[in-house]
């Protein structure tokens, strides 16, 4: 059992800052701390062996001792010890660790003091500007008449009415109903003759495949479709490509568009008169506007801190963020029933290339979490331990250990702090009067 604060022992911890935001602990125990690894070391091992005589656990000590051997019960002492020890090093050297100890030099002797060094990533300093000082301002969009007129015009397509077109060939506007085969380099890609239907008016079709799809027929002939792919299609490997696609035509539907009129409102359920369903269209995205003026104005006031941020973000930050992006890709994709490996084979990738496309994005994530950190410590930022009881509320998984427990209060509780510093410095860009009077928990 670890001993609490009040009975912690009091370390010899030497710290040697080394480049790359790493630090050198040489801790010296003193040899009370020995005596006891190596009683719960003995109390461990002898409920693991079996002794003639003696039921599990009950064996004298120098009995077990003389059963396992010395390497052993040092090796145990040590395993028990050296976590305990290391957590006491670092806070009484007040670091902050951003990755695991590497251990070296660990011996433990009876009577002597215990003696290790750990090498490990501790959070980097930060340099950072006036942040009280950023301003930018929220933009101010106005809506436009072409807008409320494309939402009509969405609004007409979204309520059109479909007839059969019977033999008649394909027209603009058309939905069509076909069976597609697509082709790269005479390879077929995907699956062959996948049925689907094609809106030739409301887009999401591939460049140019609306306009050679006008003229066929419902049970003609296929017809050979040539396109070049997009550059952001979702296959790496076609983008840019020439491909063709054999479309076999099977059902041509004409649409009939409700005319712009009150009778447009009533459909739509948004007032009796074209008037009021305009005035709702306005005032929607007039919402919509707002919240992507707000959104673009706190991306810009994040981009703005991490301007006024100098910081060497390590190695081993970086990594981490890179690992933690990579699982929750995984755990999505996985939610959505794909592997990340026929992710990456369909896109003709790999894990390596997927992490090194994702380096720059984890540097300013992390740089932007560092530089929020910050903000957090020059605010005295803290959250009290209801906010953290009132997010953590059916969180915690049923039989969590009391360490697994702790854990993650602390998780929520940085969560919460580095979201309140947020919410100062986008506080803070608006201009607010009172930004600086932010309750802090």
């Amino acid at each position: 059992m670890s001993p609490s604060p009040a009975d912690a022992p009091a370390l010899d911890v030497e710290v040697e800052h080394l480049p790359g935001s790493q630090a050198k602990l040489t801790v010296v125990a003193p040899v009370q701390e020995v005596e006891r690894g190596i009683s719960r070391a003995l109390g461990r091992l002898s409920g693991q062996v079996r002794l003639p005589g003696f039921r599990p656990g009950k064996a004298p000590a120098a009995v077990v001792e003389r059963a396992v051997g010395w390497a052993a019960i040092q090796q145990e002492a040590v395993d028990l010890l050296l976590p305990e020890l290391y957590a006491l090093a670092v806070r009484q050297a007040d670091l902050e660790p951003v990755s695991q100890p590497q251990v070296s030099e660990a011996e433990l002797e009876r009577g002597e003091p215990f003696r290790f060094v750990a090498t490990v990533g501790v959070r980097p300093e930060v340099t950072l500007g006036d942040y009280h000082q950023l301003r930018v301002p929220v933009e101010d969009r106005v809506v436009a008449d072409e807008d409320v007129a494309g939402t009509l015009e969405e609004l007409r397509q979204r309520y059109a009415q479909l007839t059969d077109a019977g033999d008649r060939p394909v027209e603009a506007g058309d939905v069509v109903t076909a069976e597609l085969t697509m082709r790269h380099n005479g390879q077929v890609v995907g699956t062959e003759g996948q049925p689907q239907t094609l809106d030739l008016e409301r887009g999401g079709l591939l460049p140019g495949m609306a306009e050679q799809l006008v003229g066929a027929t419902a049970g003609g002939e296929p017809v050979e479709i040539t396109v070049t792919m997009p550059e952001d299609y979702t296959r790496e490997e076609l983008r840019g490509e020439l491909v063709t696609i054999t479309a076999t035509v099977t059902r041509v539907q004409a649409k009939e568009l409700p005319a712009v009129d009150d009778n447009l409102a009533a459909i739509a359920g948004h007032g009796e008169t074209l008037e009021e369903l305009r005035s709702h269209i306005r005032e929607q995205i007039a919402a919509d506007l707002r919240r992507e003026a707000e959104q673009a104005q706190v991306i810009a006031a994040l981009d703005e801190l991490l301007g006024l941020t100098k910081v060497d973000v390590p190695e081993t930050m970086i990594q981490a963020e890179i690992d933690h992006q990579m699982r929750d890709l995984d755990r999505r994709l996985t939610e959505a029933g794909i592997t990340l490996q026929a992710l990456l084979s369909a896109q003709g990738s790999s894990v390596e290339q997927l992490r090194g496309e994702r380096r720059q994005p984890a540097v300013e994530s992390v740089r932007l979490d560092l530089a929020l950190s910050e903000v957090v410590r020059r605010e005295g930022i803290s959250v009290s331990d209801q906010e953290v009881d009132r997010q953590l509320k059916g969180l915690i998984p049923k039989g969590a250990s009391r360490s697994e427990q702790v854990r993650l209060r602390e998780v929520f509780r940085r969560e919460l702090e580095i979201g309140k510093a947020r919410e100062l410095v986008v506080r803070l860009a608006r201009g607010d009067e009172d930004s600086s009077q932010i309750p802090m928990g």
